[in-house]
């Protein structure tokens, strides 16, 4: 695939490569080592956003070839995917699909290989569905991720959420020590498992979960740009606790995200937008939100 077939309003300023540059001048020679780099969060990949985390689209569950090559050639900016491990051969691999799924018409790598020669510089958000498909999905990453043009996003529910959710979280140590080490360039996602079918009124993330989650990004010492992934629906009731969490983990942000008819209106969005910096919110939502939501915003 050409480079040329990309949308044209995907225009990351600089490659991965360029934004942390590898060689540096010796002591002998007469420098002195500067303090580490610290990586570029999500809106510096995209000066063309201007700083407003709202501008930002994405592609949604590109678990099959068609719906990645769709990706690929279409106007979003990020390509959003979920990774599974398929246990129907002797040697389990890891997979594009979303559990209870467990078969899927493209592997990681293979979808990883896609990306890396489309060429055209969109963000990759992969999801993990459960620790055990991390490690083997990690060495898969680790062959492609140098290659990738956009922001690499690791995303993992690493903390029990709100209702008791029945879904297991990803073992924190395994994810969080794997991302630190290999992948020093990516951007962490990590948040809290959620279920919403029978959420009482004004459930959301509570003062312990937000601290908890805190607590871990300080513990494995985290240098990459962080964002936590929260329901919009458990965000309503939740925003105080969410302004603690951003103080309390300087330059992290919030990646706001939905299913299709979650109770979220367009005033809930507006409060949102109003209590953060509009740099702090991501909207990882349908378009049947965004849509209204942004012609309210920017009056079109």
């Amino acid at each position: 695939m050409k480079y040329s077939q990309c949308s044209a309003a995907i225009q990351p300023c600089i490659g991965r490569a360029a934004l942390f540059p590898t060689h540096q001048p010796s002591a002998s020679a007469g420098y002195h080592p500067r303090a580490p780099i610290t990586p570029p969060n999500l809106l510096d990949y995209f000066p063309g956003v201007g700083g407003d985390g709202l501008r930002l689209t994405w592609a949604h569950a590109a678990n099959s070839r068609a719906k990645l090559s769709a990706a690929l050639t279409g106007d979003e900016i990020i390509v959003e995917a979920d990774v599974s491990l398929a246990e129907t051969t002797r040697y389990p691999v890891p997979i594009m699909a979303h559990p209870p799924m467990n078969m899927s018409d493209i592997t990681l790598e293979d979808w990883l290989i896609e990306v890396v020669r489309s060429d055209c510089g969109k963000g990759v958000k992969l999801d993990f569905k459960s620790t055990r498909v991390v490690e083997p999905a990690f060495r898969v990453l680790a062959r492609h991720a140098d290659y990738l043009k956009g922001p690499l996003i690791l995303n993992a529910d690493i903390l029990p959420g709100p209702n008791k959710p029945s879904v297991q979280p990803i073992d924190a140590w395994t994810f969080l020590m794997l991302c630190r080490t290999r992948f020093p360039k990516s951007i962490i996602s990590i948040g809290w498992t959620t279920v919403l079918d029978t959420v009482p009124l004004k459930t959301g993330y509570t003062r312990d979960m937000v601290d908890h989650m805190a607590s871990l990004v300080k513990e494995y010492s985290l240098m990459q740009p962080v964002t936590f992934p929260v329901n919009a629906a458990l965000l309503k009731f939740s925003i105080s606790e969410m302004q603690r969490l951003l103080f309390q983990v300087p330059n992290s942000t919030l990646t706001v995200w939905s299913h299709p008819g979650d109770p979220i209106s367009i005033d809930d969005m507006m409060v949102f937008r109003k209590a953060f910096g509009i740099s702090q919110l991501f909207y990882d939502m349908p378009d049947e939100i965004l849509a209204p939501f942004r012609a309210e915003v920017y009056g079109r």
